[in-house]
């Protein structure tokens, strides 16, 4: 910038950013194809070994249908994987939220909720909610981020304590955040977290629990829906939420 003159500064301050853009999203595709690479492999590995155990020497049926239940185990998450990356492709190619139906978002928690009753009631966990507001938005979709953000919340929450559910509005959007307590996540890490496969834990300790596009499909509807995502981590709690248009 320094030899150039003024009129020209903004200019060239406008093509350092779109430099800096074009490197951050190939930054972003490397780290993409390897983690993608990653999440497939291990389920790939663990059904080829286990196939090649049980062909080693003859067998009893029981033991057969032993192996099939746990091939059926990683397949699932194999189609569980591929299903994610399919919607977020569709997402990333524009596709927006059509089948839109005026909704109570206290209600969609509540049937939410219903649905997840025996993830909470194992983990030993309660969910409180507050707030409540008219919005239009596509079912389907919305409970699907909903399940993504709860089970998140479940996850990282110890037994006997509480998740809370706010439901808020402001001006002229409505901000659903779902906050459970825990440690505070770094401040580093807060602007990644919707990122595809991005995980605090580099080591992917919980990695055959979740394969890290959850909070990517989470943004990817609130895009949809016209709306956006956010993270806050501060007071013993973490909330992951999204904002949608009122």
């Amino acid at each position: 910038l320094s030899p150039l003159p003024p009129e020209l500064s903004q200019l060239v301050n406008s093509f350092n950013a779109t430099l800096d853009r074009v490197e951050q999203a190939y930054s972003r595709l490397e780290s993409f194809n390897a983690d993608v690479a990653h999440e497939l492999r291990s389920p790939l590995t663990n059904l080829i070994g286990q196939t090649q155990v049980a062909l080693t020497r003859g067998r009893s049926a029981e033991h057969y249908f032993e192996v099939l239940q746990s091939n059926l185990e990683e397949l699932e998450r194999l189609r569980s994987i591929i299903n994610d990356m399919l919607f977020l492709a569709s997402a990333d190619q524009g596709s927006k939220a059509t089948k839109l139906i005026e909704c109570s978002l206290a209600d969609e928690v509540a049937t939410t909720l219903d649905y997840l009753d025996f993830i909470l009631e194992d983990a030993q966990v309660q969910v409180r909610v507050d707030g409540d507001a008219l919005v239009q938005i596509e079912k389907a979709h919305l409970r699907r981020a909903l399940i993504n953000l709860l089970s998140n919340a479940v996850q990282h929450t110890a037994p006997g304590q509480i998740i809370d559910v706010h439901i808020q509005v402001q001006e002229k959007q409505v901000a659903i955040g779902v906050t459970n307590p825990g440690d505070a996540i770094a401040s580093e890490h807060l602007p990644r977290l919707f990122e595809r496969f991005y995980r605090v834990d580099a080591s992917r300790s919980n990695s055959g629990a979740n394969h890290g596009l959850g909070l990517a499909i989470v943004k990817a509807i609130a895009l949809m829906h016209g709306g956006d995502v956010f993270v806050r981590s501060e007071g013993g709690g973490n909330t992951f939420g999204i904002t949608l248009p009122i």
